[in-house]
């Protein structure tokens, strides 16, 4: 059994403890030590039951569309992200982090300066910004709220993920890499009853350290509760393979144009080890022969900023900014990009009130969709700066699972109240 070097950023379990206990087998090393691994739903597992998936097919489901979801971990600031610098209050609430130049949209929100990318597509109307974004009776634990936004259930009995009920009701085993996760280990949201997901992490780059947010031991198994692993020898994982062979040599040559090749380049890479070459990767899935129906990325960065808010947010803002441009970039010369629709999803937004240099957990938060075939603009109701909770905490105006109803509906084309097992408004985005 090959097992990656051991994380540094979790004290409480390594990375081995996870492979082992979770009885992980690394199914391949693809190249530039990338490894590949296959899950499926543990059968003996309380928090997944085989008899409740649907037969194949049942959902619908549109083929030829992938819906990439791209997880910023730890609670982004959804205030400085999308800033509305109309508003003066939003100054006088957050004096020591405010954003003071914002890259106006339109004469009421702008994006944070390091989002200029973002805002040209904006502009072009390829960018749509779901404002008020929340959960109902939030809580604020990072696991919690994680839990919530992966289940879409949350206090159910079954904890299967969203996706991964779309998986089962669409292609259940029949599609081995409809369900791609890039990223520390696979997530719960990809989590189905009967349906494959398959795990691409990388020492270097696609599997960056254990994710910060995580506060204790039993979190961290629980985040992957409920997979068991699978025999490689039933799994074809050449397109896999493939891509992850592309995404390499196009790094590759990009790198060298830009006078970053041979050691320097190798050890410039690996400090980046981010956002950028996770959607290099989903990029070359997409344009490969066997395109997943859904790529979750997650992992990268820490967006919880309780800290020291104005760097760290930036750094975070401009990885955003170029990993996104530079995959629709890569799309858009293959003339792909209108198979793909990319959301954002983070477990809850900051406190409006800094407390000196960062902001503290929150509740609703903007959310991106973008792609070429979105109605760009503003959906939701703008934040109420004057109409805060007892805490200080924005009321949410759009409920996350409207967000997951509207791709799953009218992107995926599958049955959206099957999947969550209720009905949410449709948002006019798509």
């Amino acid at each position: 059994m090959t097992v990656p070097p051991e994380p540094s950023s979790c004290p409480f379990v390594t990375r081995r403890r996870f492979l082992v206990g979770l009885g992980a087998t690394v199914v391949l090393a693809a190249c530039n030590d990338q490894t590949v691994s296959v899950y499926r739903p543990d059968p003996t597992s309380p928090t997944t039951d085989p008899s409740a998936a649907p037969p194949p097919g049942t959902f619908g489901g549109a083929e030829g569309r992938t819906l990439v979801v791209v997880e910023m971990g730890g609670g982004n600031d959804g205030l400085n992200m999308v800033v509305p610098h109309a508003d003066g209050r939003y100054y006088d609430l957050r004096r020591s982090i405010r954003i003071t130049d914002p890259i106006d949209l339109d004469g009421e929100v702008g994006f944070h300066p390091s989002l200029p990318r973002l805002a040209r597509r904006y502009a072009d109307g390829d960018v749509a910004i779901v404002e008020g974004v929340g959960v109902p009776d939030p809580n604020l634990s990072h696991f919690i709220s994680m839990e919530t936004w992966w289940t879409a259930r949350p206090g159910g009995s079954d904890n299967s993920g969203w996706l991964g009920r779309f998986l089962d009701g669409t292609v259940g085993y029949t599609e081995p890499l409809a369900g791609i996760t890039i990223g520390p280990g696979p997530s719960r949201a990809m989590l189905g009853n009967a349906s494959y997901v398959v795990a691409i992490a990388d020492a270097s780059g696609l599997s960056p350290d254990l994710p910060p947010w995580i506060d204790t031991s039993d979190e961290l198994m629980s985040m992957w509760e409920g997979f068991a692993a699978e025999d490689p020898a039933t799994i074809d994982l050449d397109g896999v393979r493939t891509a992850i062979a592309a995404s390499v040599a196009a790094r590759g040559e990009l790198e060298g144009a830009f006078g970053e090749g041979g050691d320097t380049g190798r050890r410039r890479r690996r400090r980046r080890a981010g956002l950028v070459d996770q959607l290099d990767l989903a990029a070359q899935l997409v344009m490969s022969t066997t395109a997943p129906r859904v790529i979750y990325v997650h992992g990268f960065g820490d967006f919880d900023t309780h800290q020291g808010e104005l760097s760290r947010h930036q750094q975070l803002m401009g990885q955003l900014d170029e990993a996104v441009d530079r995959f629709f970039q890569t799309l858009e010369s293959s003339g792909a990009a209108d198979r793909v629709l990319l959301v954002t999803a983070s477990e809850f937004g900051r406190r409006v009130r800094d407390n000196g240099s960062g902001t503290d957990h929150g509740t609703a938060a903007p959310h991106l969709v973008i792609g070429p075939t979105v109605r760009g603009g503003r959906y939701g109701e703008a934040p109420d700066l004057s109409r805060l909770d007892p805490a200080g905490n924005l009321a949410h105006s759009v409920d996350y699972r409207s967000v997951y109803a509207t791709v799953l509906d009218r992107w995926l084309q599958a049955d959206a109240d099957e999947v969550l097992g209720a009905t949410y408004e449709r948002l006019p985005l798509l």
